[in-house]
């Protein structure tokens, strides 16, 4: 039988495709294997967001090459943002490519090349066990912020229809999924291409399925309706978490990205989410160093940092991508600035966090186990309902007992600057 291995890079989404490449080659009679250097063919699936995701892919892409030309692998495969974004003009710089598939062409170029008859739409070679699992709900974007290279690489904004994305989550339930993860670049535009809404959605897989946990991430401050935020106030198994990237909050920098709402219209959605939900999570990211930001714009976002006070948050420097608006502005702050910038508000955010974690302290909560924990001085880790994978932060518990991907309740026993400590309750 022959092999493959598969090299997963960027978000989540990113992920979802890995994983329906994967389950293509499975379906041609290939054996997925973790070790590149048994794997007849390789395939290095890409992101391209920003330099340091290029960076990255091209590091792997470099990597897989040599092991080409020492005969370890027959053929390798580059798809994903990188190969949509670039495959024209690095073609000639690796040769040891044998295909290059872009993000809307490698399921077409894939079944030619291993001649593939049949391919389901929703199945996926879960590259993980893990009760938490992503569907991608809708693909592209819409929006033109002038930061983002996501609408040319990935086109409009198209919303898949909900028999599809019911199918596959049912997929996912009868594979052990206990807490469901809805992505897409937009979440909460879902639909609105479809004469639909996320809010139908949700009542849909609430119907259809018996997860315990319904994640949503990726929402924007425009589209959060007062629908969706009543659903989630009379639904318990909806995750009360929120979130929800701004990237700014000083209105000329706001529209210098062409985001919407400005400063205010921002607020109003914090505040209603907070009013309708009571003890939402909210989670946010923001972009530093855009062209313009001047210190007033900082000082400004440190002020709503200081006052909101968000349950998690992060901070990014801007980067200038080639084929973006945001790329030929003027006024771009010194790196040094920016960096200290970042490390400005990561202060400010830490102790926010631990100022939040330490209320929870002698309170019960439910929690999903992860699995073995990263930290040694305990056995498990496990997440609460106002914590997502990767990006959040962890309940490590000491107790050697537990059982990876079972739901739990323990007593918070302690907390740090990201994380909380807890004993189950037996």
């Amino acid at each position: 039988m022959p092999t493959v291995a598969l090299q997963n890079l960027g978000c989540s989404k990113n992920q979802i495709d890995g994983e329906r490449i994967a389950h293509l080659f499975s379906t041609a009679g290939y054996a997925i294997v973790p070790d590149f250097d048994k794997a007849d063919v390789i395939v290095v699936n890409t992101c391209a967001f920003i330099r340091e995701a290029q960076e990255e892919a091209i590091e792997a892409i470099l990597e897989s090459a040599l092991m080409k030309k020492d005969g370890r692998c027959r053929k390798l495969i580059v798809s994903g943002c990188f190969s949509e974004r670039y495959r024209e003009c690095v073609a000639r710089d690796f040769p040891e490519v044998d295909l290059w598939a872009g993000v809307h062409d490698w399921e077409q170029l894939l079944k030619r090349e291993l001649r593939a008859a049949s391919f389901s739409p929703f199945k996926r070679e879960l590259s993980e066990t893990a009760a938490s699992q992503y569907l991608k709900i809708a693909e592209g974007c819409s929006h033109a912020c002038t930061y983002c290279v996501i609408p040319r690489l990935r086109g409009k904004y198209r919303s898949r229809s909900v028999r599809d994305i019911i199918k596959e989550a049912q997929w996912l339930e009868s594979k052990g999924t206990r807490e469901l993860i809805l992505v897409a670049q937009d979440t909460s535009f879902y639909g609105r291409d479809i004469g639909t809404s996320l809010s139908k959605l949700l009542e849909h897989l609430l119907k259809a399925t018996s997860f315990p946990w319904l994640r949503l991430m990726y929402l924007h401050p425009a589209h959060v309706s007062d629908e969706l935020l009543r659903l989630f106030a009379s639904e318990k198994r909806l995750c009360p978490y929120f979130d929800m990237p701004l990237q700014h909050i000083a209105d000329p920098v706001l529209k210098a990205m062409n985001r919407s709402p400005l400063s205010k219209g921002i607020r109003q959605t914090v505040d209603k989410i907070r009013g309708v939900v009571p003890g939402a999570g909210l989670r946010s990211t923001f972009i530093l160093g855009f062209p313009g930001e001047t210190n007033a714009h900082f000082k400004e976002l440190v002020r709503f940092v200081e006052e909101i006070k968000f349950d998690r948050l992060g901070v990014f420097p801007w980067s200038p991508e080639e084929g973006t608006r945001a790329a030929r502005l003027p006024d771009r702050p010194r790196p040094s600035v920016v960096a200290g910038r970042c490390e400005t508000i990561m202060l400010i955010q830490r102790d926010i966090s631990r100022e939040l974690l330490e209320k929870k302290v002698g309170s019960t909560m439910e929690i999903i186990i992860d699995g073995p924990s990263e930290d040694a001085s305990s056995a498990f880790q496990g997440r609460t309902r106002f914590d997502a994978p990767e990006v959040d932060g962890k309940v490590l518990i000491k107790d050697t007992n537990c059982i990876s991907g079972s739901m739990v309740k323990v007593k918070i026993t302690g907390a740090s600057d990201y994380d909380l400590f807890g004993e189950p309750i037996k």
